[in-house]
């Protein structure tokens, strides 16, 4: 048996938060679900986490009648041309916010945090990983305070 990875679990957490009509709290249901959008996927596409999105985003769509009350934004923690900052991250994050903030349902998925953080080829230092801490917190505590009291937000982390 293959062994869970951290995308794996994150990726049944968009499941969860996409089929919660459909599969209730039955997660080999969901892990069927994350399974066959990875199969449907064409091999070039298979690892990038935004074609995989936009594949369970269609499919719930066509699955369950409410489809529409659901809106899904991607944020990209990590720019290649600027350092990470955290007022970057908060501008994102409210932009996402805005265009979610009309749905019953909402998911906001932020990407590439930990690049962003501790880019590849540097070291992974305790500052660092505090750093990566209070962003996490940050982003929570951020959509927990500006998502409407009447719908419901999930955050996912890859």
């Amino acid at each position: 048996m293959r062994t869970k990875t951290a995308e794996d679990l994150s990726k049944l957490q968009v499941i969860c938060s996409l089929f919660s009509k459909t599969i209730c709290d039955d997660l080999y249901f969901a892990q069927q679900i994350k399974e066959s959008i990875e199969a449907s996927l064409p091999k070039d596409q298979s690892d990038q986490t935004q074609a995989f999105i936009l594949r369970a985003q269609e499919l719930v769509a066509n699955i369950e009648a409410e489809g529409a009350n659901t809106g899904i934004e991607m944020v990209e923690a990590e720019n290649p041309l600027t350092p990470f900052s955290m007022l970057d991250l908060r501008a994102n994050l409210l932009e996402a916010l805005k265009r979610t903030c009309r749905f019953d349902t909402g998911l906001v998925v932020l990407t590439g945090l930990k690049d962003a953080i501790c880019p590849k080829g540097k070291r992974w230092t305790n500052s660092r990983k505090q750093e990566y801490e209070d962003a996490i917190a940050f982003a929570r505590e951020f959509c927990h305070q500006r998502s409407r009291p009447s719908s419901t937000l999930s955050l996912i982390i890859f």
